[in-house]
């Protein structure tokens, strides 16, 4: 029985034994790749090194190709942004392995650590070291209980290709995009969606024939219903009203493994953000001490200074932070009842035009009739509670 073969009756078996597994493998497309050290996925297909394949029993390979499939099952091929691939390889694979190692084989090696295993790839990437000298170090260093994994003499900063499978299991490359080009934001949200959707269809199937695996339905959840942190949303908002351009040098990192040589986006300066917040006792000390920690980062990564308003019924107090400066505490002035009026006023009779407008608030209180011209984000603390006229709403 040859590699390929191999595969198929691998996936064969998931979809009779393991239904949910099977009906998300059998998504992806089969792809010989003997430039790969093991396995790999980006959403689409699923390549494989006919060497390693032939190297594993069947219960290792079906072990792999679920670990593979749970990498496109929580979107890894989507979120990596720019974060080092080799790392980003190490963390989704934490993530990935304790949700399959209780269940199916895997080889020897695979990365796993119970202290990690509560935790998602973005957060175990911001724990993990940075990913440099020896690789098995590194994974040493990342977790007691993780394998050493055996590619220390791989190249660091490949972005991708056959170096970035510290674990040992198959790796996960980024989404392409149509027709093989680079994937854009939209083409990253498509894929995300159509596994959401994936998952949510393979979940049924085995419902129906009474073999989702134990635990699975909170991860199901999770997966369908993602709970997006709200400091990537705020980065999000204003990555999306800032200035940004396009230079070659340094090209884009993300694209040099596939011999693409794209410029890399560089942000300057956004200009003067306006920062109301509702001093009608409706934000937390507590939420406002983090959102406003998150700005301190903000106004270093995005070189902007920030006009902060004093607010509820009438504007207590405006004060000017620019340079990377805010104070690591902020001390609300007022306490009355809430005119969300006042603030864009105030921005229109002293004719500053900023580039966005976020507002602390709990949303009770009186809207201006017109909508200005530059995006607005309500920051809210829980559950929303109330819509606005216009604008985004950020429940922190």
């Amino acid at each position: 029985m040859d590699s390929r073969q191999k595969m198929i009756k691998a996936r064969a078996a998931l979809v009779l034994d393991e239904p949910f597994f099977g009906s998300l493998v059998l998504r992806m497309g089969l792809v010989e790749d003997s430039s790969c050290k093991t396995l790999w996925v980006d959403g689409k297909s699923l390549g494989y090194n006919p060497a390693f394949v032939d190297s594993l029993s069947m219960d290792k390979l079906k072990g792999c190709l679920c670990h593979e499939v749970m990498h496109c099952a929580l979107s890894h091929h989507a979120r990596r942004g720019d974060r080092d691939s080799k790392k980003w390889n190490v963390a989704a694979d934490y993530a990935v392995n304790p949700l399959v190692r209780d269940k199916f084989s895997l080889p020897d090696g695979a990365l796993f650590d119970p202290d990690l295993s509560s935790f998602s790839a973005e957060e175990i990437y911001n724990r993990l070291p940075d990913q440099s000298g020896d690789q098995g170090q590194d994974q040493d260093q990342a977790g007691s209980s993780g394998g050493s994994g055996d590619s220390g003499d791989q190249d660091q900063g490949q972005d991708q290709g056959s170096g970035s499978d510290p674990g040992g299991c198959g790796e996960v490359r980024d989404c392409p995009g149509e027709d093989g080009a680079v994937a854009s934001a939209s083409d990253l949200a498509k894929s995300e969606s159509e596994w959401r959707v994936a998952v949510a269809q393979a979940a049924q199937q085995a419902q129906a024939f009474g073999s989702l695996p134990a635990g699975f339905d909170r991860v199901v959840d999770e997966i369908v219903n993602p709970k997006v942190d709200w400091r990537s949303l705020l980065r999000r908002f204003m990555d999306q009203v800032s200035k940004s351009d396009y230079s070659w040098s340094p090209p884009n990192r993300r694209h040099v493994h596939a011999g693409l040589y794209l410029p890399s986006c560089r942000t300057s300066d956004i200009g003067t953000v306006a920062v109301a917040v509702d001093t009608s006792c409706s934000i937390g000390q507590k939420t406002l001490d983090q959102v406003m920690a998150e700005l301190s980062s903000i106004v270093v990564d995005f070189r902007c200074e920030i006009y902060l308003v004093w607010c509820d019924s009438r504007i207590h107090g405006i004060e000017n932070f620019q340079d990377g400066y805010l104070p690591e505490r902020l001390i609300p002035k007022g306490g009355g009842g809430a005119d969300f009026r006042r603030v864009f006023e105030w921005a229109g009779r002293e004719s500053i035009d900023p580039p966005c407008l976020i507002y602390f608030t709990d949303l009770c209180g009186s809207f201006p009739e017109s909508v200005p011209m530059y995006p607005v984000l309500w920051i809210t603390e829980g559950k929303a509670l109330k819509e606005v006229p216009f604008g985004e709403v950020l429940e922190v």
